[in-house]
Order: structure tokens, then C-alpha cells, then sequence
């Protein structure tokens, strides 16, 4: 008996997630997101995402071509996230009846002797850069409107990434960038401001800004800090330290898999010292080249101790529209502004591609 009531006893309350129920103030975007890191989907591998409240299916053939699926088998409705690739086909654990690259479907399973099926796997639209695997969310049968960047030295490089569950939206995510205030606040960093004004170029936005923050074992030190958004599911910024020498390039990706909640991305892709630093001109290649792999995993963990503060503060925080603003908090009344055309009036689901990913 003793036990029973022990069980309803009230030991803690906590605040609760944001929009955990009920209608939220936000629709999914459009735009690129990354679904998982290159290294994550080997060739001859089948992963699962989630993405805007469905399922898809990654995978790579066993050439290297990747493809974004939806999950559901058109012969039967089997899972194709249980499947597996057979050379160049994914193949549906239900009746292994496989698909090639295209969607179509190319051989039926054992015991079948009917014609191959009509119906195609539906594809979505993909690319592959930046160390990340990412899919276009567009409306109805929209194609892609604009396209990633690829970032200079990414292509030899692999990035570190680590990805968070987090109750809250990319816009939300990418807001706390422009906001300075929340930076002193939470951060604890100093002298925070906008070394020029924000630049929206269609579905880029970007800003430079300088603030003192600690860096051990330097003590704290003058930093800058270049910023990129293409769109509301891809960021990079360039960190420079210039009393160290010290750059860092990170990215981040926001990815939306239930209303109000993100798998958010985070990853270094490169850390190197200013080739104009005075003892750096002394230094081997292959020494630099070594430090950049050293460091690397020591920048992720910094990163993503700056970034743990936020969690807690997004997971409970509402969308306050319009907010109260105050002049030192940055440029979040123009970032908003510049946001509205990721959402479409009447939002449709993810939309599928006519041919998958190019090869």
C-alpha cells in the first residue's frame, strides 16, 4: 500500500514545453534542410528521418548515389526505412520488390511472375554539400527556387556535427543570433554590436558583428563574427579571433520534424589560423594541418557549451508577436520582416521531386 501512494506523490514541478498541444503561431517554412550528415549514410545504408511531421527514407547506393524517399512502398505499403539496397535498388522488406534511383520499380519479388508495377516510389528533392545531406520544402509541386551554397574547402573537408532535440522553430533558432540583448545576457558576452547593418538579399540574410567573450586560456578576447542564413534551414558563420590568429567555421541546420519542434544541427567544419598572423608564417603546413584536426572537437565542445544555455530558454519560450522591442536588441523587427516569404498562405506538405536528387 505504501508503495501506491508513493507513486502520486508531487516531488517536482517544471514549467512545460512550448506549444506541446494545440495550434502553434508558426507554420513549417520553406526552404533546405539537412536531414543527417553525409557520414551517417554510408553506401549500401537506409536511414529514417523525420521531417515537418512525416517520415522519409535516405539512402545511399551501393555506387555512392544518394536518394530522399517517402517511406511507404507503392505495391503494399510496407516501410521502406526497414528495407535495404541491393546494388543500386532499394528494396521493400514486405515482398522485396526493388526500386531504382528513379522510383521506378525495376524487379518484383521471388515467386512473382507479373509484370514490373507502375506505381513509383515518390523522391524528394535533395542535395548533398557542406558535409550534409539536405531536402527542399517546397509547396505543392514546387521546385526548388533557389539552391545552397557550397562552401569553400568543404568538399575535401568532412565536418563534426552534433544534432539536438529541441521544442522550438528555425525561426526561433536563427532569431537569437540578431538578438544582442539575449547575447549579454545569457552569454556573457560584452560590447555586442553590429559592425554594419543587416543586408536581406532575397532568400539570404546576412550580418557581421564584434563582441568580447572568454576564451580560455586567453582570457577574454575581441571577436568577429560573419554570419550567412540561406533560408530558415541553413546557416554559416565565420569566427575570427584576431589577437590569436584563430578561425573557426561553423554551420548549423534547424530541422523541422513536428509543429514547434527541431532537430537542431550543429558543426564545425573548419578551424584554422590566419595565414597574415605573424607566428603562424613559421609554423610546418603539416603542423598546421595537424592543429586543425586537434582543435576541431575542442571548438565542438565549446560550441556547444555556448549553445546549451538557449535550450531550456527554447524549449518553454512562446512566440511573441509583435514583441516589445528595445533599441540595443539588434535587428529582430527586419530579420522577422525578411522571414515571411519562407511561409506560403496555404502551406502544403514537403513536395515530392519528379526525379530524386541529381546524380
Amino acid at each position: 500500500m505504501a508503495s501506491q501512494w508513493k507513486k502520486r506523490l508531487v516531488k517536482q514541478e517544471r514549467p512545460a514545453f512550448a506549444y506541446e498541444s494545440g495550434p502553434v503561431p508558426l507554420p513549417y517554412p520553406q526552404g533546405w534542410f539537412m536531414l543527417a550528415p553525409s557520414a551517417e549514410v554510408p553506401p549500401g545504408s537506409v536511414v529514417t528521418r523525420r521531417f515537418m511531421g512525416e517520415d522519409v527514407v535516405v539512402y545511399r547506393t551501393r555506387s555512392g548515389r544518394l536518394r530522399v524517399v517517402r517511406p511507404y512502398c507503392p505495391h503494399l505499403g510496407a516501410h521502406l526505412g526497414c528495407g535495404w539496397v541491393d546494388g543500386e535498388e532499394i528494396v521493400c522488406p514486405f515482398h522485396h520488390f526493388a526500386f531504382g534511383p528513379d522510383g521506378n520499380n525495376v524487379r518484383v519479388g521471388p515467386g512473382y511472375d507479373v509484370p514490373l508495377i507502375q506505381r513509383r516510389v515518390s523522391t524528394l528533392h535533395s542535395e548533398e554539400m557542406n558535409g550534409g545531406i539536405f531536402a527542399w520544402s517546397g509547396q505543392g509541386g514546387e521546385t526548388p527556387s533557389w539552391r545552397l551554397p557550397q562552401l569553400p574547402g568543404q568538399a575535401s573537408r568532412a565536418p563534426l556535427f552534433k544534432t539536438f532535440d529541441l521544442h522550438t522553430h528555425p525561426q526561433e533558432v536563427c532569431e537569437n543570433i540578431f538578438d544582442a540583448g539575449h547575447t549579454r545576457a545569457v552569454h556573457g558576452y560584452a560590447d555586442c554590436f553590429m559592425r554594419r547593418p543587416p543586408v536581406a538579399d532575397k532568400h539570404e540574410y546576412s550580418a557581421a558583428l564584434r563582441f568580447s567573450r572568454p576564451f580560455p586560456p586567453f582570457g577574454v578576447l575581441e571577436s568577429d563574427l560573419d554570419i550567412s542564413l540561406h533560408g530558415l534551414g541553413f546557416f554559416e558563420a565565420t569566427f575570427h579571433v584576431p589577437k590569436i590568429g584563430l578561425k573557426m567555421v561553423v554551420m548549423a541546420s534547424p530541422r523541422p520534424v513536428e509543429p514547434w519542434r527541431v532537430h537542431l544541427a550543429l558543426g564545425v567544419s573548419s578551424v584554422s589560423l590566419d595565414p597574415g598572423f605573424g607566428w603562424r608564417r613559421r609554423l610546418p603546413e603539416k603542423l598546421v594541418a595537424w592543429f586543425s584536426r586537434t582543435i576541431t572537437p575542442m571548438n565542438m565542445r565549446m560550441l556547444m557549451a555556448d549553445a546549451a544555455p538557449d535550450h531550456g530558454i527554447w524549449d518553454r519560450k512562446h512566440y511573441t508577436s509583435p514583441p516589445a522591442l528595445v533599441r540595443e536588441e539588434g535587428p529582430i523587427g527586419s530579420y522577422r520582416k525578411w522571414c515571411q516569404q519562407f511561409y506560403a498562405p496555404d502551406r502544403g506538405a514537403v513536395a515530392d521531386a519528379d526525379a530524386g536528387s541529381a546524380t
